[in-house]
């Protein structure tokens, strides 16, 4: 998602103010005029029910755009409208009195306001993205030169960009300032300590060490790591924590789906999360939400509970039909205040509530923090702990739902099996955590050589599955055939030795059938004629009629 120029943003922002501005002056002027119809027509609960469902809506939205006051006045006229409705008698006219002569009131505070001028918004965060495509960058320090230069060699072999310093004044003066920090506990200063520290700073720090205390790890954690390991290194443990903290700039932008009927509101919300690298999609029709899911794929649901029609925890139930939805956390966003009403929206469905109004800067947050851990949850369930790439089940969910595309779509789609050569002796000749390394030296090269439309996922063991959307058989083999000729000419290590692999991978298209499970069978048995054929080799099924 490329990041939102930010002068357009504030301009769109500002004209969302002032859109909203017309929109409430005319929105207090209707419930003006509807608390003096209710002065004429005594009892009509009705229109009770309209006049708190307009000052919620107004409650929750108004503070977003710079009106406070007017919020807040909303906010209290809202609760006293709250316990009319719950009371069986009829309202005296003196209590409609004052909320139509507060109406007036704010009324004539917003003509004031809009005479006196107002200053469009600015967002207040800083609007950049924190996603890059960059590889990612760890310096080494404070290591021996024999357990440095093995550190990198194998580190390379996982795409990071490796670079060695000398001493911690180093690290202070690089820029842009390395993405992980790999140092020996004894050459941590305490400048290097504060520098890691900062806010502005973006580098994780592991920490290295010859002992293995808890009082050497408390030690870590107050200097700032986030990772500890001991001597010698283990290099599979060292790569998977550095997978962990490479994530934040590798990943894709979360994704959020806003569903509100306050279409200003709403945009404004649009606006903000994607000016911070958020990739954010409205829905103000709650029939819409469904279609919205399927074509965004949110980490995150954040629902409105007061909207016509439908209200937030019967939307949320209705997704929960669907078992497709129901690890998507659903956040209820809402100018609700009544505790009892909360807790019932929360166990109907609803995981989470945030309050409106909301400031532009805690929204980022709250979103970010849900997002990630949303992810977190998402990984454990789908993604396979070895490689980080998926697991059987949802990569055969995932082929399906690709190959229903390019059925739709009229575009091919290619399916890979891949399998390691003689993996078995591998494991017998070096090790099974050597073997593992292995495995996971080939899902880094397949996670950074296909597309970020690709899917590559752990069938099991030593072998592998891609799923390549719009792309023939062609141009699959051709793909698949530069990544063999570079696994094989890897050096894998162990200890002191060194060693290469290669892999043999069969390839069938939604040519052959549009069903998932058969394409897999084809490719495997594509797979098989690579194997017989020698190994180290690509081949593809042809299309049957």
């Amino acid at each position: 998602m490329a990041t939102p120029d930010a002068s357009l943003v504030q301009q769109q922002l500002a004209n969302l103010k002032e859109s909203y501005k017309h929109r409430l002056a005319e929105d207090l002027v209707d419930l003006e005029r509807c608390t003096t119809a209710m002065l004429a027509e005594q009892g009509n609960r009705e229109m009770m029910a309209s006049l708190c469902q307009s000052l919620h809506r107004i409650a929750g939205s108004a503070g977003t755009f710079g009106w406070t006051e007017v919020g807040a006045a909303c906010r209290e006229m809202e609760q006293q409208t709250q316990i009319w409705l719950k009371r069986a008698d009829d309202v005296a006219p003196e209590a409609l009195e004052m909320i139509r002569a507060r109406l007036r009131a704010l009324i004539g505070h917003m003509h004031k306001a809009a005479s006196d001028g107002d200053t469009p918004p600015r967002i207040d965060f800083d609007a950049g993205s924190e996603y890059t495509d960059a590889a990612v960058t760890v310096v080494l320090l404070g290591l021996s030169t024999h357990e440095g230069e093995h550190m990198a060699d194998a580190l390379k072999g996982f795409g990071y960009a490796i670079r060695f310093a000398a001493e911690a004044g180093d690290i202070l003066s690089m820029s842009p300032a390395p993405d992980v920090l790999v140092a020996d506990q004894n050459v941590l200063t305490m400048s290097l300590r504060a520098y890691i520290s900062r806010d502005d700073v973006p580098t994780a720090l592991i920490q290295l060490n010859r002992l293995d205390t808890f009082e050497r790890r408390l030690h870590a954690v107050r200097c700032g790591a986030q990772g500890y390991f001991t001597y010698p290194i283990d290099i599979p443990r060292l790569e998977a924590r550095l997978r962990r903290l490479a994530t934040r700039h590798t990943q894709d932008p979360y994704r959020v789906v806003i569903v509100d009927d306050d279409v200003e509101l709403s945009e404004h919300f649009r606006l903000v999360l994607q000016a911070a690298g958020i990739d954010s999609r409205v829905v103000n029709t709650p029939s819409m939400v469904v279609a919205a899911l399927h074509d965004h794929m949110p980490d995150i649901l954040i629902v409105d509970i007061n909207m016509p029609g439908c209200s937030g925890p019967e939307l949320a139930q209705v997704l929960r039909l669907d078992d497709d939805w129901l690890k998507v956390p659903i956040i209820y966003l809402s100018a609700e205040t009544d505790q009892d009403r909360r807790t019932v929206a929360l166990r109907q469905a609803g995981d989470d509530f945030l309050a409106k109004p909301i400031s532009d800067l805690d929204l980022i947050n709250a979103v970010k923090v849900r997002s990630q851990r949303s992810r977190q949850l998402s990984e454990a369930l789908e993604r396979d702990g070895l490689t980080g790439l998926m697991k059987h089940a949802a990569l055969k969910e995932q082929l399906d739902i690709e190959v229903s595309r390019a059925q739709r779509s009229g575009e091919p789609a290619s399916v890979v099996m891949i399998d390691i050569d003689h993996f078995k002796s591998v494991n017998d000749t070096y090790g099974h955590a050597t073997g593992d390394y292995v495995i996971r030296l080939l899902a880094n090269l397949l996670r950074r050589r296909l597309r970020k439309v690709d899917t590559v996922g752990r069938y099991g063991g030593e072998e592998f599955v891609a799923i390549l959307p719009n792309c023939d058989a062609e141009n699959a083999a051709r793909i698949f055939n530069e990544i063999r000729m570079n696994f094989s000419q890897l050096d894998c290590v162990s200890g002191e030795q060194s060693f290469r692999v290669s892999f043999s991978a069969g390839i069938a298209t939604t040519a052959s059938s549009g069903e998932g499970s058969v394409l897999l069978e084809i490719a495997d048995q594509a797979m098989y004629q690579a194997k017989t054929g020698g190994r180290n080799k690509v081949c593809v099924s042809e299309p049957t009629d």
